[in-house]
């Protein structure tokens, strides 16, 4: 063979064989070292971003951002990974690696899956203000002053820099960092406001996102909840008239509750409360906010909902334990995993600022009413407010692939928001799952729909109905009444 011939045929070879290499993994720029995640088996790689506090002014505090990575198990692995983005706000997402990696446990074969702790939660300069909190205000869901002062006074942190904005400067240096050059983003309830912000302000960088309990930027935080806690709990009270053995079991129930909140409104009762971890009993003054309070938490979780009307009645005749005992493993399991200065740098500037009087007084005719808002009109009154970009609640458009998850008896992120992000995203598909809450991504379905999403980046063609067969809980009946096709 000429020589020239086969050089021509050793270069189309080159080329041809070329063309099936595997892609190259992207060469990371921060130190990443071998790492271990809480309840994780496999071994990760962990690096700290060196970011400077005050972005904008680069000068002053410089903080460590945490980012974990959980490589991709096959060589020949995609490159664009998976970013979870953490909820609150205040949760860290490394802590989160356990409960989330079963979600995406098929596409961490050919995908690294990516947590950051947000600037001011987890390892990442954490925003820390746990103290000794009275118990009494544990069963209010209160923000004492007195904690929001003392946290203050021992930070060491500026406050004012812990937007989300900010934070997604972070998370867009960290994608830098590490080599990729795109992303696929899935957040769960705040974290959906930070994926948005991050797609609005980095949409080159973003292949896909994955929205689960959708919290937009125009949502006025906590007054929304009003609302939609309303809402929730009505649509409990009529499951409960809808459903035959509920409805003998408990009847007049609606009744029940209005009796309940107005006798406890003009008299609090002391009540002995157990914690169900410990066994050991705490008083408190059962006030009308407490009652809110406990009538509130548990609608995130459709198998505490379906306790409420047991708890109601129990507590109707003086004993408020079924209602307000899951307070402690709540404000347990809030405690492992919040800042809840972090919490108040987001709501306090994104927020509580854009709530009116009109608003407040609109209030009046609510069930909740100002119940979830006024402490933290009151914590923000003190707490030290960033600034807002000023396209910060214009609506996030982009022209990027977007599956939607909302809960139908969410008490916080319902179905409403979603509907609204999704007229925002053109290749957007929204699906609800009709009897679950706060958080569906790793119910039923559901993975299979993230799976399948991912991995073709694009959501035409995805079927949602499969969520609308979730079943809800069995309302919990008194000791001796039995569901139908029970067992004796």
């Amino acid at each position: 063979m000429p020589t020239d011939m086969r050089v021509a045929l050793v270069a189309f070879l080159a080329l041809l064989l070329g063309g099936c290499e595997p892609p190259k993994t992207p060469e990371s720029k921060l130190a990443l070292t071998a790492c271990r995640l809480p309840g994780v088996e496999t071994e990760a790689r962990c690096a700290t971003l060196d970011a400077w506090e005050d972005r904008a002014s680069k000068t002053g505090r410089r903080i460590k951002v945490k980012v974990a990575v959980v490589p991709a198990k096959l060589r020949a692995k995609e490159p664009d990974p998976i970013v979870v983005f953490a909820g609150g706000p205040g949760q860290g997402a490394i802590a989160l690696a356990a409960q989330v990696l079963p979600l995406f446990a098929k596409l961490n074969d050919s995908r690294d899956i990516v947590f950051i702790d947000q600037r001011g939660t987890g390892s990442s300069n954490p925003l820390d203000c746990s103290g000794d909190q009275p118990v009494q205000a544990l069963f209010e869901d209160s923000i004492p002053s007195k904690l929001v002062k003392e946290c203050l006074d021992k930070l060491d942190a500026d406050p004012r820099q812990y937007t989300t904005t900010v934070a997604m400067a972070d998370f867009d240096e960290i994608r830098d960092g590490l080599g990729y050059a795109k992303l696929n983003l899935w957040g769960g309830s705040y974290g959906t406001r930070a994926a948005l912000e991050y797609l609005r302000r980095y949409p080159d960088h973003v292949r896909t996102i994955s929205l689960d309990g959708v919290a937009p930027a125009t949502m006025k935080l906590p007054l929304s909840f009003v609302a939609d806690g309303d809402a929730a709990l009505e649509r409990l009270l009529n499951s409960c008239v809808t459903d035959a053995l509920c409805a003998s079991s408990y009847p007049k129930l609606r009744e029940t509750l209005s009796a309940l909140r107005s006798s406890l409104a003009r008299r609090p009762v002391r009540a002995a409360i157990s914690d169900p971890l410990t066994g050991d009993y705490e008083t408190v003054t059962v006030t009308e906010n407490v009652l809110l309070s406990g009538l509130f938490r548990p609608l995130y979780l459709p198998e505490l909902a379906s306790l409420l009307p047991f708890a109601i009645t129990a507590a109707s005749r003086g004993d408020f334990n079924p209602l307000l005992a899951q307070n402690f493993e709540l404000a347990d399991e809030m405690s492992e995993n919040f800042s809840l200065g972090m919490h108040l740098s987001v709501i306090c500037a994104e927020d509580v600022p854009r709530i009116s009087p009109a608003d407040l007084a609109g209030l009046s005719k609510s069930f909740f009413g100002r119940a979830l808002v006024d402490d933290f009109m009151r914590a923000c009154a003190i707490w030290p407010k960033g600034t807002v970009p000023a396209d910060y609640y214009e609506p996030v458009r982009a022209n990027v692939p977007a599956l939607i998850l909302s809960g139908g008896i969410d008490p916080a992120t319902p179905p409403r928001h979603g509907e609204l992000v999704a007229s925002w995203l053109p290749k957007s598909k929204h699906f609800v799952a009709t009897n679950l809450a706060h958080g569906v991504s790793l119910h039923g379905c559901a993975p299979k729909l993230l799976e399948g999403f991912i991995r073709k980046g694009d959501a035409e063609g995805l079927d949602g109905k499969c969520l609308e067969r979730i079943p809800r809980p069995l309302f919990l009946m008194p000791l001796g009444v039995k569901p139908p096709g029970a067992p004796l």
